[in-house]
């Protein structure tokens, strides 16, 4: 009998743990013990954990973008290729504390964030020792807190109402929890508040430039398969641009353009950006989530990819036949025009799920020095440059210089963007930014587009606050 009630006990008591600290499992799997990292090699396999977690089909490795392209307005969705308990919810808005793809997310997310800030947890205390250790924490945690900042940041995009762009300093809407110390055992209290929508981009703005001055100080200038100052550098341009920061998102752009270290792929190659595979990288590539054969988690792919003959879930929206200029190479290299109607979406056509994930290019960067001048009131002659070098790519021969009159150079430039980022998930933030409507002209501020904060989190962390 003593011992069944003893059984029973810890049952119970197993029963309630779990329920509260589901996050912590989560965070700490797969990653080695405090007793088991004992060299740089074994931090650096940290280190690559939360590589491994960014690159998930759940974080950055495509959902994200699938997601947004299901609430934007670029894209025709195939209602019969929704999955219940999934994208049906996401695509009409009415998403559940109990929604596995958007529970896998948010878990997915923090979990990377964890392996991040127990990188940055052994270099800020010292826990290790030598020149090895001396010799690579710069760049380690240069690469930490840039993995931290951008997983905050996307999935900010989701689960908190935009930042308004026309109130600088004051958007006290609930954010996410931003959070800076790891999970170190199951017995970790993560009792957290949701931090406000400005507190998130401080805290992404003020890691993203340590990181880009550690990583600079580690002569990681460029990387193919890592983290590097100029990624850093147009992750603040991207940043900055999306808060409304114009001033500063123009001069994080333009100290990437003037690097000197990335051209656009020509326009016989302009897709190849999305379909390189490992170590590989075409020169526009600032920073990829690299995959090889055994990855298969570029998940983007599947949902423009048609399946047994069938239509894909996201293929383009009719609108795109007036997108693009019959002289535009983009209209049939980003997108096939069928004698049916239907408009595929030819960046991912046919890709491999183990393609690289292209997270930032330099052709974003054009766009968004170009855009930042204009809204800053700071046109040059280098506005309409980088205004005209993306465009110029596209039409390759058919090019002939314009003139634009200069009432009509922003309205210019972002039909430049959205014919250039289509089906990168950036149509729905941009929205977001311009306080347009999306699909079915549902405002940019509409709380129906928030995902609902998983049950796990509502369970485990007493002061979190839900969605409406």
């Amino acid at each position: 009998m003593k011992r069944i009630i003893i059984i029973a006990v810890l049952f119970f008591a197993a029963f309630e743990f779990s329920c509260k600290k589901f996050l912590d499992t989560e965070q700490i799997m797969n990653i080695p013990s405090d007793e088991a990292i004992t060299s740089v090699k074994d931090l650096e396999a940290v280190l690559m954990g939360a590589y491994d977690g960014l690159q998930s089909g759940d974080v950055l490795g495509g959902n994200m973008v699938t997601y947004a392209d299901l609430l934007a307005d670029d894209t025709k969705v195939n209602e019969s290729r929704l999955t219940n308990f999934g994208t049906k919810e996401i695509y009409n808005r009415a998403t559940t504390v109990q929604l596995s793809p958007l529970r896998n997310m948010w878990a997915g997310a923090y979990s990377t964030i964890n392996r991040a800030n127990l990188v940055i947890y052994y270099i800020d205390n010292n826990l290790l020792s030598g020149n090895d250790f001396e010799n690579a924490k710069d760049q380690f945690k240069g690469e930490a807190l840039f993995i931290r900042a951008i997983t905050h940041f996307e999935i900010l995009r989701f689960w908190a109402l935009p930042y308004d762009v026309n109130n600088p300093g004051g958007n006290s809407q609930l954010g996410v929890p931003y959070r800076t110390k790891p999970t170190l055992s199951g017995f970790d209290d993560l009792s957290m508040a949701r931090n406000t929508v400005e507190e998130v981009y401080a805290s992404v703005i003020s890691d993203l430039q340590q990181a880009k001055q550690l990583l600079a100080a580690a002569n990681v200038k460029k990387s193919i398969s890592r983290a590097s100052e100029m990624a850093a550098t147009a992750y603040l341009a991207r940043v900055c641009f999306s808060k409304g920061d114009y001033p500063n998102a123009s001069v994080y752009a333009a100290e990437v353009i003037n690097s000197s270290l990335y051209t656009l792929n020509s326009n016989a190659d302009i897709v190849k950006v999305f379909q390189t595979s490992g170590n590989t990288a075409t020169t526009e590539s600032i920073f990829q989530l690299v995959n090889i054969e055994s990855d298969q988690s570029n998940a983007v792919t599947y949902s423009y990819n048609p399946s047994d003959n069938t239509a894909p879930m996201l293929s383009g929206a009719d609108t795109l036949k007036k997108l693009y200029s019959t002289l535009d190479s983009r209209r049939t290299k980003y997108i096939s025009i069928y004698f049916s109607g239907f408009i595929g979406v030819k960046k991912y056509q046919n890709a491999n799920p183990s393609y690289n994930v292209s997270i930032l290019r330099l052709a974003e960067m054009y766009l968004i020095k170009a855009e930042s001048d204009i809204l800053a009131g700071n046109i040059t002659t280098n506005t309409y440059d980088c205004y005209k070098e993306v465009k110029k790519r596209a039409y390759g021969v058919n090019w002939a210089d314009e003139t634009i009159d200069p009432a009509n150079l922003l309205d210019s430039v972002r039909l430049e963007r959205r014919r250039e980022l289509l089906a990168e998930g950036d149509r729905y933030h941009n929205i977001k930014r311009m306080k347009m409507n999306e699909r079915n002209n549902i405002p940019w501020n509409d709380p129906s587009l928030l995902f609902k904060i998983p049950q796990e989190e509502m369970s485990g962390n007493p002061l979190m606050v839900q969605n409406p």
